[in-house]
């Protein structure tokens, strides 16, 4: 395992180790720190088929804490990891891979307005001290990222480069959660998930111990702050359907179809979702 830098690098892979993730279900939880690592495997398609089972993983930052998490993350045999963080986060916090394994660095917020919203040391202590004006700004500035998300196009374009080529990927965040809960909405129903399905696993993360389950929101709780400033902590560790709803609306106010959209703005063909689907869907 070694550190990733913000460059691709290409090392030789770990064997698998069997015996931590079947279909997507973890065993020994109570050793493995992952804590929003999912296999988008098994999940139901519209026409009845499905994912197919260790190719798509979606994540929160991939450094392991265990031996557990080295194992669990060496057994998967991924071939690209895309880290849609800002570089002061993969900076602080880089992700450990297995040897070999191809890393991509696809800052979603890049240089926008949004990447203040990035859980860097800058931003987290900065918030202790903000105007009960600038909570309102940040929790707006949350929904407008939404907003944005889908037309991300230099990053989420690395990632559905990865797709076209058939490779076995995880793709993440820091909690995996918003970033890469909209980079699945997008895979989901390019596969043929509905809208519904999609929303049903973005809002899934509220139940694993990122964001308002995770030792920094404990810590957080523990501190004696402004009630807006715990609103905007609370809000944030979360996800919501009405931004899972703000990032579909964005696509399909101004195109018709999951493909019209992936077309005009990633150049994404209908022989490319076709192979997707060969790729990574099974009936």
């Amino acid at each position: 395992f070694r550190k990733a830098a913000k460059e691709k690098i290409s090392i030789q892979s770990l064997a698998g180790v069997d015996g931590f993730w079947y279909n997507g279900n973890m065993r020994k939880q109570d050793e493995i720190t992952f804590s929003n690592l999912r296999d988008l495997g098994g999940l139901p398609l519209a026409d009845g088929g499905r994912i197919k089972a260790g190719k798509l993983f979606r994540a929160c930052r991939l450094k392991p804490k265990t031996r557990a998490d080295k194992e669990l993350l060496g057994s998967l045999a991924l071939d690209a990891v895309v880290d849609l963080r800002i570089p002061a986060e993969v900076k602080e916090k880089p992700d450990i891979l297995p040897d070999g394994v191809e890393y991509i660095n696809a800052s979603v917020f890049g240089d926008t307005k949004f990447q203040v919203l990035a859980p860097t040391l800058k931003t987290k202590l900065a918030l202790l001290t903000v105007t009960d004006a600038q909570c309102d700004e940040i929790l707006q500035g949350i929904k407008d990222s939404y907003a944005y998300m889908p037309y991300a196009r230099e990053a989420y374009r690395l990632l559905f480069d990865k797709l076209s080529e058939g490779k076995t990927v995880a793709f993440h965040c820091t909690a995996g959660k918003d970033r890469t809960g909209v980079a699945a909405m997008m895979i989901e129903l390019a596969l043929g998930r509905t809208r519904e399905q999609a929303k049903e696993q973005y809002l899934l993360s509220n139940q694993k111990r990122a964001g308002k389950h995770s030792a920094a929101m404990r810590l957080v709780k523990a501190l004696p702050l402004r009630a807006t400033i715990r609103n905007v902590v609370d809000y944030s560790s979360r996800v919501h359907e009405e931004l899972f709803d703000t990032a579909y609306d964005a696509i399909f106010s101004r195109y018709d179809t999951i493909g019209d959209f992936l077309l005009a703005e990633y150049g994404v063909t209908a022989d490319d979702i076709a192979g997707w689907k060969r790729a990574y869907t099974e009936s």
